[in-house]
């Protein structure tokens, strides 16, 4: 019963000295945390459980990897800066989040990239996420529907384009491929295989923004996807450019190819 009381009244001492163990800790004054992480085991607060959430592509033993720590050692001890850095250089973690919950847990959540694209840089192809990050080097089989990008400084430039084709979704959803020109500007090929040359992005009369929504009008109004082109070029302003197909040249004379 003595023993008790004791573990109770040093357990309610500690708790009021958490915040004071947690900035003595940090600031690295040797003796003062040897004592600290002594009194804070002796009362109870050890690690004893881990929860992770969020890692639906992260496998659980590929982040106990990254943390260094194990059941019973002083909570305080488990360097929380540490651990969120080791977590967030996995390939497929966006941010995480590591807190103590007192008197012995240590709870990690995880958000995770999303896939968006494959990235082909002459012949080596990379997963990546919206925001242009590379997620996966190998194994991108079963990403093989996704979109591709291909050219130097394509997922610099990516965001960009992912902001403009959703303003679009519509038209959007049909482009298969972004070429990056001269790490400038865009070419998108659609399903169809026809090719729109888009203008450089930074041009602050008429950017590939612009141009985009441009090319919305004209196909809502004029179907151009439906026609017999193989490329359709709105770089510039005030002019539109289509290449034939074969077969639309064959028809250049017959009326199907009437506005």
């Amino acid at each position: 019963m003595i023993e008790t009381t004791r573990k109770h009244w040093l357990s309610m001492g500690m708790l009021l000295l958490l915040p004071l163990a947690g900035a003595t800790y940090w600031q690295g004054k040797t003796a003062a945390d040897g004592w600290m992480m002594d009194m804070t085991h002796k009362a109870g607060f050890v690690l004893s459980n881990l929860s992770i959430e969020g890692n639906a592509r992260t496998p659980r033993n590929q982040i106990l990897a990254q943390l260094d720590i194990d059941t019973g050692m002083p909570i305080l001890a488990v360097n929380l800066g540490v651990i969120q850095n080791r977590i967030e250089a996995l390939p497929w973690v966006k941010a995480a989040s590591v807190k103590r919950v007192f008197p012995g847990d240590i709870k990690i959540e995880i958000t995770e990239r999303e896939p968006f694209a494959i990235w082909q840089l002459n012949q080596s192809h990379f997963l990546i996420d919206s925001e242009g990050v590379i997620i996966l080097e190998h194994g991108l089989s079963v990403f093989s529907g996704l979109p591709l990008l291909v050219g130097k400084g394509a997922p610099d430039a990516a965001p960009q384009l992912f902001s403009m084709l959703a303003g679009q979704s519509v038209l959007g959803k049909y482009v298969r491929t972004a070429v990056r020109v001269g790490e400038r500007r865009w070419d998108l090929l659609f399903a169809n295989g026809i090719r729109l040359k888009l203008p450089a992005d930074e041009d602050l009369n008429y950017n590939s923004n612009d141009a985009w929504l441009r090319f919305s009008r004209l196909e809502a109004n004029h179907s151009l996807l439906a026609r017999e082109v193989n490329v359709i070029d709105v770089r510039l302003h005030d002019q539109l450019v289509m290449r034939l197909t074969p077969r639309g040249k064959k028809l250049i004379d017959g009326k199907q190819l009437a506005a």
